[in-house]
């Protein structure tokens, strides 16, 4: 019998509306069919295309949102607009200008080419430590004064190895402040070559002794080299010898 042909009845019978009411929602949760018993299995696959229809309709949902984007009308004027999305390229560090390359490469070529020609040594690797102090001699005195630094260094004798240790230059050598400092301001320079003076002038005292060197041998070897006089004996007995501050002829 449906719900509302039992509801009629009661009415015929002499209920009123609200016992009626209540008699058909009585029957109606009476007349529910009871939910079957699921066994342990049945229950996991419905919990699994539970999961599953879920899982598809916030795909769909998705979906509609990005395809209504293009949709939308724009912001309204003095709203702050949605701010574009970060772009995934933007970590990658830029790559040097071309035509060029970093102060820091310029100066480590400098170096390598200057050092290959003196015959020093060239460094097979640059760290990140010979980075850092070759970029920081760059700044404070420019790739210029670098250029510079590297020439001296080449044509220094000392740097090249002549010295009593044989050591020679590198470039951790010139990454030193107060290496660069001597190799700028001519510090390990090579000297001049003195020329060759006059022979100093002899003193009195040196003359005289001379002098009296020439008549000792002339007396005792008979030697006549000196001898421009008629007369060749020297009276040795009778002349005083000591040096008294002004050359005295040797007494014959």
């Amino acid at each position: 019998m449906s719900i509302s042909a039992a509801i009629r009845r009661m009415l015929e019978a002499g209920l009123t509306i609200e016992q009626a009411l209540v008699a058909a929602e009585a029957f109606k949760a009476e007349s529910k069919p009871a939910e079957p018993v699921l066994s342990p299995r049945q229950a996991r696959n419905k919990r699994y295309y539970e999961r599953l229809k879920a899982s598809e309709k916030r795909l769909d949902s998705d979906d509609q949102d990005v395809s209504d984007v293009g949709d939308k009308p724009s912001s309204p004027e003095g709203s702050s607009p949605t701010p574009p999305s970060p772009n995934p390229q933007s970590s990658i560090p830029p790559s040097p200008p071309k035509g060029g390359s970093s102060p820091t490469d310029r100066a480590i070529a400098v170096f390598s080419d200057q050092a290959s020609k003196a015959g020093l040594p060239v460094p097979r690797k640059v760290t990140a430590d010979r980075r850092r102090k070759v970029e920081a001699r760059i700044r404070e005195h420019g790739e210029e004064l670098w250029a510079e630094a590297c020439r001296r260094m080449a044509n220094s004798a000392f740097c090249r190895g002549e010295n009593d240790r044989g050591w020679r230059a590198d470039l951790d050598f010139l990454c030193q402040p107060k290496s660069f400092n001597g190799l700028i301001e001519g510090k390990y320079d090579d000297r001049p070559h003195r020329q060759s003076q006059a022979p100093p002038q002899k003193t009195a005292f040196q003359l005289h002794q001379e002098a009296f060197a020439k008549e000792l041998d002339k007396t005792i070897n008979g030697n006549d080299r000196y001898d421009h006089r008629p007369d060749n004996v020297v009276d040795l007995a009778a002349a005083d010898y000591r040096y008294s501050g002004t050359p005295s002829p040797v007494r014959r």
